[in-house]
């Protein structure tokens, strides 16, 4: 034991409520408060004298406001670190292969006769969510529909499509 803990012992020690409840305001979560207490007591501890401290518990809430000050100058100073550092996490942007564009017109096309052979409302209502991308009331107020009617019309036309693509025929 160090020469300072029968002091910490009666002169900080019955103020640690009182610093906790201060530094739940700048912490958190309660572990973070566990360990800004523990810190205090390490510091003060870890003192050369204690006998120029005249108010303990003055001095503890000041110590722990040090820390939290040296915490926040440290983790904002990783966060600048690792901000630079992003820098070098730059890839080159990979364009896709002449083959990979092709495969995917292709494919593009083959789900566009997909959608072709719905009847006729349900192509418009999931032409109009899937590839133009309006919402469900968007949709509705441009093919002058309910909501409820746009929502089946979309199940609907999904469940067809499931089943065009389960075709032997659909890949032709």
């Amino acid at each position: 034991m160090s020469l300072n803990s029968g002091w910490v012992t009666a002169n900080v020690l019955p103020f640690e409520a009182e610093l906790r409840a201060g530094m739940r305001r700048l912490c958190a979560t309660p572990d973070d408060v566990d360990d800004l207490v523990q810190e205090v007591y390490c510091r003060l501890l870890r003192s050369a004298s204690v006998e120029h401290i005249a108010t303990p518990r003055a001095f503890a809430m000041q110590v722990a406001k040090n820390i939290m000050l040296d915490r926040f100058r440290r983790d904002c100073a990783l966060r600048v670190d690792l901000l630079a550092s992003l820098d070098d996490l730059e890839m080159p942007e990979a364009s896709p292969s002449t083959e990979r564009v092709a495969m995917a017109r292709s494919e593009l096309r083959w789900v566009l006769r997909l959608i072709d052979r719905l009847p006729r409302r349900c192509r418009q209502v999931y032409r109009a969510r899937r590839i133009h991308g309006l919402s469900q009331l968007e949709t509705a107020a441009c093919l002058g529909l309910s909501e409820n009617v746009v929502e089946k019309e979309m199940m609907k036309g999904s469940r067809l499509l499931a089943e065009m693509i389960c075709e032997p025929a659909a890949c032709a």
